[in-house]
């Protein structure tokens, strides 16, 4: 699957993580403690086989009150248990299902994980130095060591150090240290997911310790004319989406080889199946009508186009599951305008394409 560039870990050259094209799904984000006790949840790792799921990225609420707070904690609501992660992981890999464990931010405040920012040192009284950054970063060393441990007791092929937080993804010594206390409990491969901001905007040398690199990636399929109508865009077809999309294919080269020529996961990825979201697919609150076919020409025309990049491992699609109820995507009574596939045109397109 890879060419002599690609560096794969020496203890992972022969491992089915990295010597299979992943085709997975995101599983159980926002999801309640209980969620994967549930019955009706407990079925979804065989329905996945049906799909052609091979991995999936099984989600875990840490919380904390508000995007400046510094105490992190699992919460008795929010937080999924762990023998139910445990069960719900087994479940999968009885199916033959691949897991990566992704501990995921979740603020009370309403505030996405992007925006979680603990205060820098002030230093307006003389005297005075409370360092909120060091504060945050024990309480979430603490957390993520907890959780690497529960990746061990799972079996989990790869487990996620952090997601999306960008404005501490700058701090190199403390994610160096964190990534040291997760391998001396964990042994699987480890990741952390980044995004387009994030890299731009951080040197990020501390990825040098990653075992893959995990992007959270949603690149628009067409030019973005219509986003504050996008009813009315224009139908692009999967020729004309893979004619867009394919000048991505020397972007994920060079991310690859600007952090150290790591193999490359797309772990979110996806698009909602409503008409003109190819323009910023990671949008979820335009309203238009719904197109099945719109999502699955996107899908499509994605897996053709970076099927060819070397470094590619796969892509993790955006997502399985929707554990919260947004109103918007049930106004047009055609379809479900959310990510999921079930029951939409993607679903085939994912079952049937090889990579």
């Amino acid at each position: 699957m890879y060419d002599k560039e690609v560096n794969v870990p020496e203890k992972f050259k022969d491992s089915p993580f990295f010597n299979n094209r992943i085709k997975g799904m995101n599983f159980g984000f926002l999801s309640k403690r209980g969620y994967y006790e549930r019955e009706d949840v407990k079925k979804q790792p065989a329905l996945m086989k049906e799909t052609g799921v091979n991995c999936v990225t099984l989600n875990l609420n840490i919380c904390q009150d508000a995007y400046y707070s510094t105490k992190l904690y699992l919460d008795f609501e929010y937080s999924a248990g762990e023998d139910e992660l445990i069960e719900m992981a087994n479940l999968l890999h009885e199916q033959g299902i691949m897991v990566i464990f992704k501990p995921c931010m979740t603020c009370f405040d309403g505030q996405p994980m992007c925006n979680v920012a603990p205060p820098e040192t002030g230093n307006q009284i003389e005297g005075v130095r409370v360092d909120y950054r060091k504060q945050w970063f024990d309480s979430y060393k603490k957390c993520i060591v907890y959780c690497a441990r529960l990746a061990e007791k799972m079996r989990a092929e790869a487990f996620m150090t952090g997601a999306e937080l960008r404005q501490v993804e700058m701090l190199d010594d403390y994610w160096r240290d964190l990534i040291k206390e997760v391998r001396k409990v964990y042994g699987g491969a480890i990741t952390y997911e980044f995004t387009f901001v994030s890299r731009r905007l951080f040197p990020l040398t501390w990825f040098k310790e990653l075992d893959f690199l995990s992007y959270s990636y949603y690149p628009n399929a067409c030019p973005k004319d219509h986003c504050a109508d996008p009813q009315n865009n224009p139908d692009y077809s999967k020729e004309e989406m893979f004619e867009f999309l394919l000048e991505k294919r020397q972007k994920i080269r060079d991310i690859c080889s600007r952090f150290y020529n790591k193999p490359i996961l797309f772990t979110e990825y996806g698009v909602r199946s409503v008409h003109g979201c190819i323009q910023e697919p990671y949008n979820i609150t335009f309203r238009a009508r719904y197109d099945g076919e719109e999502q699955a020409n996107f899908m499509a025309a994605s897996f053709d186009v970076f099927k060819e990049v070397p470094f590619w491992m796969g892509l993790c699609w955006w997502k399985w599951d929707e554990t919260q109820y947004r109103p918007h995507y049930h106004e047009d009574p055609a379809g479900d305008g959310g990510f999921t596939i079930s029951g939409k045109p993607a679903e085939k397109v994912f079952k049937n394409t090889e990579l």
